[in-house]
């Protein structure tokens, strides 16, 4: 009877040792090779897609809905404003308000017939460059007041320049007389209409109202237009003479 000796035993171990050793080299070796090979591969280039505006803009789901805040941000950067609005919204799109929808259209339609309109005599006449139509809209929320939703609004067209207004930015001069964010939050009454979506009427009275019946609705291109005209460092030269806003050259 053949006995296996220990060397005999010992070189077996090895060989078999040896034969793993290669074996993963061989296996390492492939892997490393088809990861070179898919780096030289040409992958196909997904376009991102633009986001495209909804048909009806639901004010409820703006901060809920990524694709929509994204398209409402966007917007509020391109025109300089901020948490004045809710939405910026344009001719042919519908808001949505609860369960109420109302086409941009119609509001606009009914605020033109009903509403006198700023004219060219109005600081300067507006430039061939002026802003393409777009409509911010504000929520009208329980407690608001006319005064202070057109004071958010212009602080916020202000912070979009990168100045502050402070609280107290409305209130009148030492002298009494009306300060210039003052004079302006009064002539905002005539960029801005409140409309009752459900009523579907031109409405005058913000504070008589059910919460969410109304919105603020402001032409984004005009007021930019009047705005930018305006240097905070001379704000208090802003005259209002219950029709028309204009600029002294006296400095208060």
């Amino acid at each position: 009877m053949v006995t296996e000796t220990a060397k005999e035993k010992k070189s077996g171990v090895l060989w078999a040792a040896g034969g793993v050793i290669i074996l993963l080299l061989v296996l390492a070796a492939g892997w490393l090779w088809v990861r070179e090979n898919e780096k030289s591969i040409p992958r196909p280039v997904v376009e991102r897609l633009p986001v495209h505006p909804p048909a009806t803009i639901d004010t409820s789901q703006v901060k809920k809905n990524p694709e929509l805040n994204a398209l409402m941000e966007k917007r509020k950067e391109e025109y300089g404003v901020g948490s004045g609005v809710d939405v910026i919204a344009k001719p042919g799109e519908s808001i949505k308000v609860g369960k109420t929808v109302v086409p941009m259209n119609e509001v606009l339609n009914k605020i033109q017939s009903g509403k006198q309109h700023i004219t060219e005599t109005d600081l300067a006449k507006p430039s061939s460059s002026a802003t393409p139509d777009a409509y911010g809209i504000y929520v009208v929320r329980p407690g608001d007041n006319i005064w202070d939703v057109h004071f958010r609004i212009l602080k916020s067209f202000f912070a979009g320049k990168g100045i502050t207004l402070s609280r107290w930015a409305d209130q009148p001069l030492r002298n009494g007389d009306s300060s210039g964010v003052g004079r302006i939050l009064k002539y905002s009454e005539k960029m801005v209409s409140i409309y009752n979506i459900e009523e579907h009427r031109v409405d005058t009275h913000l504070n008589l109202i059910q919460p969410y019946s109304k919105i603020v609705v402001f032409n984004i291109g005009q007021a930019l237009e009047i705005l930018k005209q305006i240097d905070y460092q001379h704000i208090n030269n802003v005259r209002f003479d219950g029709e028309r806003l204009s600029i002294s050259p006296e400095t208060k």
